[in-house]
C-alpha cells in the first residue's frame, strides 16, 4: 500500500508540485527583475534631470557612471556578506576583529573608488554637475528608502 502511494506521488502529484514551485520561482524572479528595471530607470531619470546633461556629456558620462555604480555595488555586496554571513556568535574576538578590519578595508576601497571616479567624471561633466550627481543619488536613495518603508510587510510591490 505504501509502495502504491509512493508511485502515485512520484508519477502524479510530485511532478505537479515541482512544476508549481518552478513556475512560482520564475515569476518571482521576473517580478524582481522588472522591479529592479523600474528602480534603475527612475534613478537614471532623476540623475539626468538634476545634471541637465548635454548630448555630448551624456555620451561620455553614462558609461563611466554605470561602471562606477557596478563597482560600488560590488563593494556594498561584499560588506553585507561579511556582516551577514560572519556573525559574531561563536567567534573569538580575534575573528570578529578580522571581520571588522575587512569591512574597514572595503569602506576604504569605496572611498578610493569615489576619488578615482570623481576625477573621471570631471573629464566629462563640470564640478557643479558632480555635486548635483551626489545630491541626486542621495535624493534617489532617500526616496527608495521611503518607498520601502511604506511597503506592506511581506509585499513584493
Amino acid at each position: 500500500m505504501k509502495s502504491e502511494l509512493l508511485k502515485k506521488l512520484k508519477h502524479g502529484v510530485l511532478p505537479v508540485i515541482l512544476l508549481f514551485i518552478s513556475v512560482t520561482a520564475v515569476n518571482a524572479q521576473r517580478r524582481s527583475e522588472d522591479e529592479m528595471k523600474k528602480i534603475q530607470d527612475a534613478k537614471v531619470a532623476i540623475i539626468t534631470n538634476r545634471l541637465s546633461l548635454t548630448a555630448e556629456q551624456s555620451t561620455g558620462f553614462w558609461p563611466v557612471y554605470n561602471e562606477y555604480s557596478q563597482k560600488r555595488r560590488d563593494i556594498h555586496r561584499a560588506q553585507r556578506k561579511i556582516i551577514n554571513d560572519k556573525k559574531a556568535e561563536g567567534k573569538t574576538d580575534e575573528q570578529v576583529l578580522g571581520n571588522l578590519k575587512e569591512v574597514q578595508e572595503l569602506k576604504q576601497r569605496e572611498l578610493d573608488l569615489e576619488k578615482e571616479y570623481q576625477n573621471r567624471f570631471l573629464k566629462v561633466i563640470t564640478a557643479n554637475q558632480v555635486i548635483e550627481l551626489y545630491k541626486a543619488e542621495k535624493t534617489f536613495n532617500d526616496m527608495l528608502l521611503q518607498r520601502l518603508k511604506q511597503r506592506p510587510e511581506g509585499s513584493s510591490n
